[in-house]
């Protein structure tokens, strides 16, 4: 209830705010397992992805903002959940892979961290490793513009990759890297200038 009263709220502040155009958001399937994959240049990025969302949308999150109690709790509300980024976080990964299977839907940035504009960073495999454990499609995501009050900004979602041609399938570094540069490059070509 939370979630759907703070995704209302946030979609009128974004009106107010910006000058937003979104497209696509009928390619994201209304059953299963989904990993939407976006790139991340904004701290607003998670919430810019997830508002359009007929689905709710879970998010790791760094643990350091589950310290907090309130901010603890109100992510918490939004479904995020916590991840150690300074190590390889079993339960964490458990967790989203579980998420994936419950047909549940998840938000990531194949880069894992904010990339600034014009900034190069690889994308890690991460989000392919969980599409194929997890046995999730994924839904390329750019998000362009800035989120500078009334600057122009566009979502656009893409076709949902469903991997059949790799599942069943032993998977090496090498196929997920491949996956990774088909998410990555279906991301890039749906960047625009706004």
């Amino acid at each position: 209830m939370f979630y759907q009263i703070a995704k209302v709220a946030l979609k009128i502040l974004y009106k107010i705010l910006f000058r937003i155009s979104v497209e696509g958001q009928e390619n994201v399937p209304k059953q299963g397992g989904v990993i939407l994959c976006a790139n991340h240049s904004s701290n607003f990025d998670p919430v810019t992805m997830a508002i359009y969302n007929k689905r709710s949308v879970c998010y790791m999150a760094k643990k350091e903002l589950f310290e907090n109690k309130f901010l603890g709790l109100l992510i918490r509300q939004l479904y995020a959940f916590p991840v150690d980024r300074s190590t390889a976080d079993m339960k964490a990964f458990k967790n989203a892979v579980k998420l994936l299977k419950d047909e549940k839907v998840i938000g990531m940035f194949a880069q894992g961290t904010r990339v600034k504009v014009g900034e190069e960073k690889a994308a890690k495999a991460g989000v392919a490793l969980f599409a194929m454990k997890g046995k999730a499609s994924v839904v390329p995501v750019a998000i362009s513009g800035s989120c500078k009050p009334f600057s122009k900004m566009k979502i656009v979602y893409g076709k949902p990759l469903y991997l059949e041609e790799y599942r069943g399938k032993r998977f090496n570094t090498e196929t997920l890297n491949e996956i990774t540069e088909i998410v990555m490059q279906q991301i890039n070509d749906m960047k625009v200038e706004v």
